[in-house]
């Protein structure tokens, strides 16, 4: 039998007492999510140099602007797998897909500072989002498994690198464009990250088998269908759906929105965009951890009417530092949502924490290629007034799901971090 640490559901209520190995594991995973999101921002904070030099802007396709289809590549891409990744995970371990999809991802990006045309720059921004699409759900899973009872708030760790690594990404746009005026250095320097990442991974071949929860025979249809008639469960794959949709302009075209709309420099809305996303990371970890403690389902409900109420105020005021600080603060509240929307998945997993967190991020990824792609078939009203409506609708319809979200958990017996520590309570 396979031994495993003290039942994943009963782990201590703080990452801390997991000792030494469970924070490096943790580190690691938030390094990969870090790496994952600066080479994606990394093509927010260049969208606009890199349309202009490739005439983007001039061409559609099916009648969609070149870039918003450059700005969905990713995102598309991530669709193809997520959901076959988490099922992977829980088949045949968490390490192998996440060293795969890391080196895609990390690959791919390298070569996009290499495109010459509108379409090599969309292929290779697709296959890059395979690999982001392998390793999101599978890293997810982990650290869900992992950590156990103390998942809110390390899934909120977890997710804190999607913001610090957006901002990262956002900075080295902006630092290398205004070094050298040229869009394709910041391509050949944000991917450098996935590297350390992989040797992580490679060295961590123990703590990965900890966080394993392998159940024999597994099929993706049946699970995923399973866990779709389980009660709740459609509820927060519309939630995931609808609140993926209205937070995804942020990524893909804020720094675009303040310099073709507002009217900022590149380099000075990408600096923007990158400390709105630091505002999110302080709204995961802080809210993440609350959710360990109080309803995740009512925290949703909160932030999901916060939401609505931020954007309103950002799109209609025409103060521009007054913006800056609303900015800041729907950041922190739209991004709150997703660790605790995870967790509240995980909750509902029964066993199948991979497959379920497929299942979120799929309908995720679904919503982020709809956002992406929804604005830019509205661009002849308006740059401007195509992402507000791409931004202020589905959030209002993500609010209206959240209020038929209920709490899953059921109260367990909380392990003594003496016994964690020691090993204490591992089951075979």
């Amino acid at each position: 039998m396979t031994t495993k640490p003290a039942s994943a559901d009963d782990r201590g209520a703080s990452v801390s007492a997991l000792g030494t190995k469970g924070i490096w594991f943790l580190a690691i995973m938030f390094l990969g999510y870090f790496a994952f999101t600066a080479d994606r921002t990394v093509l927010s904070a260049m969208l606009k140099p890199l349309s202009s030099a490739l005439g983007a802007g001039g061409q559609y396709f099916f009648g969609i602007a070149g870039t918003a289809w450059l700005a969905s590549a990713q995102f598309i891409g991530v669709l193809a797998f997520v959901l076959l990744s988490g099922h992977m995970s829980d088949r045949y371990g968490h390490r192998k897909v996440i060293i795969v999809g890391m080196a895609i991802f990390t690959a791919f990006t390298w070569l996009i500072g290499l495109a010459t045309s509108v379409q090599e720059a969309f292929v290779l921004r697709l296959v890059s989002g395979f690999g982001e699409g392998l390793f999101w759900p599978a890293a997810m899973s982990a650290v869900a498994n992992y950590f156990g009872r103390s998942k809110g708030l390390a899934l909120g760790i977890f997710y804190a690198g999607f913001d610090i690594g957006g901002a990262a990404g956002n900075s080295i746009g902006s630092a290398t464009f205004a070094a050298t005026s040229d869009w394709r250095t910041a391509f050949f320097v944000a991917p450098l990250v996935g590297l350390p990442v992989l040797a992580g991974v490679f060295m961590s071949k123990g703590t990965f088998a900890e966080a394993a929860t392998r159940t024999g025979t597994l099929s993706l249809g049946s699970d995923a269908s399973a866990l779709l008639k389980k009660k709740g469960v459609p509820v927060i794959m519309a939630f995931a759906f609808f609140g993926t949709w209205a937070s995804v302009w942020q990524v893909a075209y804020l720094p675009y929105y303040y310099s073709d709309v507002l009217g900022a420099s590149v380099p000075v809305a990408a600096l923007i965009a990158a400390a709105v996303l630091i505002s999110g990371m302080v709204g995961k970890v802080t809210l993440g951890r609350v959710s360990d403690v109080a309803r995740r389902d009512r925290l949703l409900i909160w932030l999901s009417l916060a939401v609505v109420v931020f954007y309103a105020v950002f799109f209609s005021t025409s103060n521009f530092a007054f913006g800056i600080v609303v900015a800041l603060a729907m950041g922190f509240a739209s991004s709150a949502i997703f660790p605790i929307m995870q967790a509240l998945a995980a909750d509902s997993a029964g066993g199948r924490t991979g497959t379920v967190l497929g299942l979120t991020t799929t309908f995720q990824s679904v919503a982020a290629v709809v956002g992406t792609l929804v604005p830019g078939s509205l661009f002849s009203l308006g740059f401007g007034t195509a992402v507000a409506l791409g931004a202020m609708i589905p959030a209002a319809l993500t609010f209206v799901v959240a209020l038929f979200l209920k709490e899953t958990r059921e109260k367990a017996p909380r392990v003594p971090q003496n016994d964690l520590r020691s090993g204490k309570g591992e089951v075979g």
